[in-house]
């Protein structure tokens, strides 16, 4: 076999692979699969997500931004497996990341709802992860397909937007579920 051949045999294979993936990265097993490769921490973080989604939404929402960031992940790991990506690219959300975690810590333990810095502050957490998700895009996007980029962007934007974590944060009703995301995101920040 030439060499020629064993090239689009890897690249058929890991096409078919990466595809799998996507596919089961939303079924039961791939949830299951996924729970097992992340550790505590990540999962913790991913049922607060995800509970707290479910409450301001409803359980739909909540699983498809589940599955969203569970899909991504796996693309993600599939090109790192193939040594298309460096994860040391990734690096630079980190600070962004741990900013915007740390500041909805903060923003939890303060009980002044209506400042206008308050507002503001939502407003700078929505820049931080958008900053995540541009550092995602451009280092995972030209490996994703159109589909799966529009699911990163708008995964992000959903999670990460200010009108979002405002609500969730200023309404009282939330106060035991913000609790345990903020105690889970604190390991982070």
């Amino acid at each position: 076999m030439g060499e020629n051949e064993d090239k689009k045999k890897d690249g058929t294979f890991f096409k078919m692979k990466k595809n799998l993936a996507g596919k089961a990265a939303t079924s039961g097993f791939g949830k299951a699969v996924m729970k097992k490769v992340m550790d505590d921490n990540t999962n913790n973080l991913m049922n607060a997500i995800k509970k707290v989604v479910a409450k301001r939404y409803d359980k739909k929402k909540a699983e498809e931004m589940q599955n969203n960031i569970i899909k991504i992940l796996l693309k993600a790991q599939f090109q790192i497996e193939k040594k298309h990506i460096d994860p040391k690219v990734f690096l630079p959300a980190n600070r962004p990341l741990r900013s915007a975690f740390a500041l909805l810590v903060v923003l939890n333990g303060s009980d002044d709802r209506q400042s206008e810095n308050r507002k503001a502050d939502f407003v700078k957490a929505e820049n931080y992860f958008r900053e995540v998700g541009k550092i995602a895009d451009t280092h995972l996007g030209p490996h994703l397909t159109q589909k799966n980029k529009e699911k990163l962007t708008y995964t992000v934007d959903f999670l990460g937007s200010a009108s979002f974590l405002q609500a969730v944060w200023d309404d009282p009703s939330y106060k035991h579920d913000r609790d345990e995301l903020c105690k889970v995101i604190a390991i982070y920040s």
